[in-house]
């Protein structure tokens, strides 16, 4: 919408309550109960000229769109999928080499770097995980790495009586319990342990915010992320540790956030997409 590209934007996701409402960056956030819902939705307002699913639970709506909108697809984890061929889509974005084809680029989470930057200020742990706790984000790996050491650190959004967390000194938040750019600011460095799990928008804001990341080495989807000695490291789950350490002894060498700026700037990804999708037959 800043670049005149678009005179309408708008956010959907399903939720148990319907709800519309515009947000802070001109964006309408509109939720829906079910798929039946879009559709009475495309019944009053019309269909997008563009539709960008992301996950499988949209998927149905993409496909429903055929001949409709031009539609691109982020499969953004291929478990549980029927085929693990890119499809539903009129082109995709990948969050990994494995998947990609002549009709597919890499997936680069948008991030407000306006907003997620460094900060100067003063360090309150050694790192942080966003991340809920749920299958496959695998936050038992840090735990076991960090208990009975002195390293500081804090997971968000996970209640205080989700992990055992005995003789650690690792702090814990809910939703809108803390402020996710102050955590950001005051930690000095981030972790994602996940392996069954790939390429959330957290794991981008953290580099935007100048943090390194140690990331599981068997992560599914989102490895472009880490540029060993440059934006973070890769790490196995039985030296999550010794990496950690690594990281805080040469934090001065590391520089996510240049990285992020010089190669995954905010309007320059969007441009990248718009490119691809006119490429791919989108008639902008």
């Amino acid at each position: 919408m800043d670049k005149g590209v678009a005179d309408e934007v708008e956010f959907w996701d399903y939720t148990n309550e319907r709800a519309m409402h515009y947000l802070s960056n001109g964006v309408l956030r509109v939720t829906f109960f079910n798929e039946k819902d879009v559709k009475a939705y495309f019944d009053r307002y019309g269909y997008p000229d563009l539709f960008i699913n992301h996950g499988r639970e949209g998927l149905p709506i993409a496909q429903y769109l055929k001949g409709r909108c031009f539609r691109v697809h982020v499969p953004a984890l291929k478990s549980g999928l029927s085929r693990k061929d890119n499809y539903g889509a009129d082109c995709y974005l990948v969050d990994t080499e494995e998947f990609l084809d002549d009709r597919s680029m890499m997936y680069i989470p948008v991030v407000n770097t306006a907003r997620i930057c460094p900060a100067d200020c003063d360090k309150k742990r050694d790192f942080v995980y966003l991340a809920a706790n749920y299958h496959g984000k695998r936050h038992d790996i840090v735990v076991k790495a960090v208990r009975e050491t002195d390293l500081t650190g804090h997971f968000h959004p996970v209640g205080p009586s989700e992990l055992d967390l005995s003789n650690t000194k690792i702090a814990t938040s809910a939703w809108n319990e803390a402020d996710v750019v102050e955590l950001l600011r005051t930690s000095r460095l981030a972790v994602y342990p996940a392996d069954d799990a790939s390429s959330p928008a957290a794991m981008w804001e953290c580099v935007a915010a100048g943090l390194p990341i140690v990331m599981n080495e068997n992560i599914r989807g989102g490895k472009h992320l880490v540029v060993p000695g440059v934006t973070g490291e890769f790490a196995s789950e039985k030296n999550f540790y010794q990496v950690i350490r690594y990281v805080l002894a040469n934090l001065d060498s590391y520089r996510p956030r240049q990285y992020f700026e010089e190669h995954w700037d905010t309007v320059a990804t969007i441009e990248k997409y718009l490119a691809f999708f006119r490429q791919m037959g989108w008639s902008y």
